[in-house]
């Protein structure tokens, strides 16, 4: 794959020929469709920051929306642009669907961009939601031009995998407690780490859905921080002191709520970068945390639960793929009428919040599958298939209403 990117090393090399005649946008402004260079129906939003000079080389993010929606993409950014002079640019036209297809709307969209702004090759980031995001992380390992990567709600392809040693960006993953990608998240974090690729996990309380502009403020915070030590931007203390200042209030926020791994995640992210006098308060805070009885049983209840969510989610995907090979279900779906009613009562009989997630995970990653599924099988005219989909489907959604009239 990475002749795929061959061009944008060219593109890299002689980035400071844009043209300047070509009509400026406004500033602070997202502007929904501006039309790619050689593309007739291929489009993308972009947002300049309210302080961007065209003369002065700027920072850029690529983003990719799984629904190819531009403004969508762009909107959760919007706060860390302005606040770090960053251009935003988000495809109209990538969306979940075959690699090589998204990767041709990609390179367009580079060409059109880099083309069109004058942009520090040194400053090149890009993230990506859901389906999004496994695009950027394969652009990212492929091209190797990129310093930074927030991957929000998923992953790497399993292709990626054999190629990431060796790049050099900071990597930010970001995933909601509800989303069916939370273990995927977690079990990428210690992955990353063993590959030696500078990485932080923000696990947020929220489903399968773009962070907010305030949680992706703080992805950037982290980034920035990994410039200066890149000294790819200049250090700056005053920064740096309301970075930590602001974040590790949050640490301390989570352990009054008792959230002790989560606290511990957040001390861990920020304490690298105090003097030794900071950095030990830091750690002592830590150790503090770790002898407590409330983090000992935090871990092992998310442990637990990480074997009975993968025990669970490898029953759903056998069960899925011997029924999909044959196009038919067992027994008129009972395998699924089962488990769905299964979940359902576990959540609503257990008192305990982190079992709850759990089923609202297992329950949308059921939906996701038939869904993604079917769109598949639609695009490769596997007919057959594709009806069995979506006669799952319609006992997913009568199940639902079923709930809804009980309730």
């Amino acid at each position: 794959m990475k002749n795929a990117f061959l061009y944008l090393f060219i593109l890299l090399n002689s980035i400071y020929g844009y043209s300047q005649e070509k009509k400026s946008l406004p500033n602070g402004v997202i502007v929904d469709s501006v039309k790619v260079a050689n593309a007739v129906k291929e489009s993308y939003a972009v947002y300049l920051p309210k302080q961007f000079n065209k003369e002065m080389p700027s920072a850029i993010v690529f983003i990719f929306d799984p629904s190819g929606r531009g403004k969508a993409g762009i909107e959760p950014f919007v706060l860390a642009a302005e606040i770090y002079n960053y251009i935003l640019v988000c495809s109209n036209n990538s969306k979940n669907g075959p690699t090589d297809i998204n990767i041709g709307i990609a390179n367009r969209l580079f060409d059109a961009v880099l083309g069109e702004y004058n942009i520090d090759p040194s400053q090149l980031y890009i993230s990506g939601f859901s389906g999004g995001a496994r695009l950027a992380g394969t652009i990212a390992v492929s091209s190797g031009a990129f310093q930074g990567v927030i991957a929000c709600g998923a992953s790497f392809t399993g292709m990626d995998k054999f190629v990431v040693q060796g790049n050099k960006f900071s990597y930010v993953g970001m995933v909601g407690d509800t989303d069916m990608n939370y273990q995927e998240m977690i079990q990428n974090e210690s992955w990353l780490a063993k590959e030696k690729i500078k990485n932080t996990l923000f696990i947020l309380h929220q489903g399968h859905t773009w962070p907010s502009k305030k949680e992706m403020l703080r992805a950037f915070d982290w980034l920035e921080m990994q410039a200066y030590k890149k000294s790819i931007r200049k250090l700056n203390q005053a920064s740096i002191a309301k970075i930590y200042g602001e974040n590790l209030k949050i640490a301390d926020s989570l352990k009054g709520n008792n959230e002790m791994i989560l606290a511990i995640m957040e001390c861990q992210r920020w304490n690298t970068f105090f003097d030794n006098q900071e950095n030990e308060k830091i750690n002592a805070a830590i150790a503090t945390i770790k002898k407590s009885k409330e983090y000992t049983s935090q871990i092992k209840q998310r442990d637990e639960i990480a074997v009975q969510e993968n025990k669970i989610t490898n029953s759903i995907l056998d069960q899925f793929d011997k029924e999909l090979k044959v196009a038919k279900s067992e027994n008129d779906f009972k395998f699924w009428k089962t488990e769905l009613k299964k979940l359902d009562d576990k959540k609503i009989k257990s008192n305990n919040s982190n079992i709850k997630n759990m089923v609202v995970r297992l329950q949308f990653m059921i939906k996701a599958l038939v869904y993604e599924t079917a769109q598949e099988c639609k695009r490769n005219f596997q007919n057959d298939k594709l009806a069995y989909c979506k006669e799952l489907e319609k006992v997913i959604r009568s199940f639902d209403d079923e709930k809804t009239f009980n309730n």
